[in-house]
């Protein structure tokens, strides 16, 4: 992919950079870079004099525990700098490392020694940068990730309230979420952005906006319900379940039919049974006695011309017999009381 630069010297560094998550102490071919004594820190900084033509953000929200950030920056003075560069951070930046990156494939990164005050990160190579005219500088932290589910993953302001204000002439904003992972990128006003130009890398997708119009974004992410992968697992479960289920369905069905047999029965008696054992009454239990024995009768009728089944017909036959029996003992007893 090519992005459009000012100057044509500057293509020829960002081929060059190393795009890489990788700190092994910026070293190449067993070399250990030279480190800097640490500078002076000056108290302000003039920006009239200093821009970025181009600023590519990489963040690898991939990782459940935190975020990678690496920031590829292209100063440019237009006059002399004797001030501290300066990049903004989140606050919860760790890790921190800042190296000045060559255009000479063949010549590792100098590790640039910096100071972190809250979310600027100040270090000064302000006599490189004098000599060369523009410099690239990367700028690699991570940011822990609170584990939710959602989570805000990445924020970075690009207009700071104070002196980090540098004019961006290009911006790339490089995202590598996970697989089946969406984000969405929201300006400071909390609406829904996306670059003039979209290219998808690999397993990344690359937002660039030539003279970007805003003061900071934010990247949010939130994890794709992988319903396809495990919707195999849940048809499985639920025909386990069936199965399982299927004697208890059954036998609850059966027990709602053989209500069903004995209701209409039971409209055929003329004596309601309840009335009749609330409130004895010999004439009532003796009709209620002889219909039940006439109902005995019908449901072996009923079974012999197959109106009902074997299972029906017994449970029926068990339920009046024993009704039978219960009135028979109620009539002696009561016959006894009467004296008859």
């Amino acid at each position: 992919m090519r992005f459009r630069l000012n100057l044509g010297i500057l293509i020829c560094i960002l081929l060059m950079v190393q795009t890489a998550f990788a700190f092994a102490e910026y070293a190449q071919d067993g070399e250990t870079a030279v480190p800097i004594s640490m500078p002076g820190i000056t108290s302000g900084n003039t920006i009239n004099n200093i821009v970025i033509l181009q600023e590519l953000i990489e963040v690898d929200i991939s990782n459940a525990e935190f975020v990678t950030i690496r920031e590829s920056i292209v100063f440019k003075v237009t006059e002399n700098c004797t001030t501290d560069l300066m990049v903004w951070v989140p606050n919860s930046a760790i890790d921190v490392f800042v190296s000045r990156q060559s255009m000479n494939e063949n010549i590792p990164p100098v590790q640039i020694p910096h100071i972190k005050e809250g979310n600027v990160v100040r270090f000064d190579d302000a006599e490189h940068l004098n000599s060369a005219g523009m410099s690239m500088y990367a700028i690699q932290y991570f940011v822990p990730n609170d584990g939710e589910n959602t989570v805000s993953a990445y924020t970075k302001i690009l207009q700071y309230p104070t002196y980090v204000n540098y004019p961006i002439s290009n911006l790339i904003v490089k995202i590598i979420p996970a697989q089946g992972m969406e984000f969405v990128i929201k300006d400071e006003g909390g609406n829904e952005i996306k670059g003039d130009n979209i290219v998808t890398e690999d397993n990344a997708i690359v937002h660039s906006w030539p003279s970007p119009q805003i003061k900071e974004f934010s990247i949010s992410t939130k994890s794709k319900s992988n319903i396809s992968g495990i919707l195999p697992y849940i048809v499985i479960g639920l025909i386990i379940l069936a199965v399982l289920a299927f004697p208890f369905v059954q036998k609850k069905k059966k027990s709602e039919d053989d209500e069903d047999y004995s209701e209409d029965y039971e409209n055929e008696l003329d004596v309601d049974e309840e009335v009749t054992m609330e409130e004895p009454d010999l004439n009532e239990m003796e009709t209620r006695y002889d219909a039940v024995l006439s109902l005995l009768n019908e449901i072996k009728v009923d079974r012999d011309n197959g109106d009902i089944s074997d299972e029906e017909y017994e449970t029926l036959s068990k339920k009046y017999k024993s009704e039978a029996i219960d009135l028979m003992k109620a009539i002696d007893e009561l016959q006894d009381e009467l004296g008859q």
